[in-house]
């Protein structure tokens, strides 16, 4: 017969509020940090990147596209930012009215790294990231790009683009490889790239 006794779990010392963080690094600490979701499977994973960059102290805003909605809740991400999810444009401007210091585009599809590299603003994403890239010539704002996608896209069209993007001055964060696929790189990965570009 079970032992109540055997359910009392060690769960350390609580937090005050329900989501709030603990804290680990000050490697970002007191930087903005705008996450642009995409459409990739691997948006299903930037609650837990929001949550490790917030570990390293920094502030975080998502800002999505309607795909990226597929595979990961408004709820989980207003949830682990503390802030309103930016889903579309409107009156307010979200793309230029609260800069950041770092942009980071993760996971970065085919189609958003393209339209970026053409110049389209066609989405709260792209629009976001077309105002970053300003920010960026005037050495007020990094961005930082992972791509995600099956292999068989990473065509010359595409590394044109990554190259463009690059001379630019963004930065890209190389995939994980593995079954021909380009996987997004795990969290700690991901922020340490973001804190290097900021010289943390």
């Amino acid at each position: 017969m079970a032992n109540p006794d055997d359910f009392q779990w060690q769960l350390g010392e609580p937090l005050v509020g329900d989501r709030a963080i603990r804290q680990v690094s000050e490697q970002l600490a007191g930087k903005r940090v705008g996450l642009c979701v995409t459409g990739g499977i691997a948006a299903f994973r930037t609650p837990s990147l929001v949550r490790e960059l917030r570990r390293a102290g920094a502030d975080v805003f998502a800002f999505v596209t309607p795909s990226a909605l597929q595979f990961v809740t408004v709820d989980a991400l207003e949830w682990t930012t503390l802030h309103p999810v930016v889903q579309a444009l409107d009156g307010r401007a979200q793309h230029v009215e609260s800069p950041m210091d770092a942009y980071l585009l993760a996971p970065a599809t085919y189609s958003t790294l393209n339209k970026l590299a053409a110049g389209i603003a066609d989405n709260a994403v792209t629009t976001t990231l077309a105002s970053a890239l300003g920010l960026l010539e005037h050495g007020k704002a990094q961005v930082l790009l992972a791509p995600t996608m099956h292999g068989s896209m990473v065509n010359a069209i595409l590394r044109g683009n990554l190259a463009r993007l690059t001379d630019l001055g963004c930065q890209v964060i190389a995939p994980l490889g593995r079954d021909g696929k380009a996987l997004l790189p795990d969290d700690a990965t991901l922020v340490e790239a973001v804190a290097q570009s900021l010289g943390r």
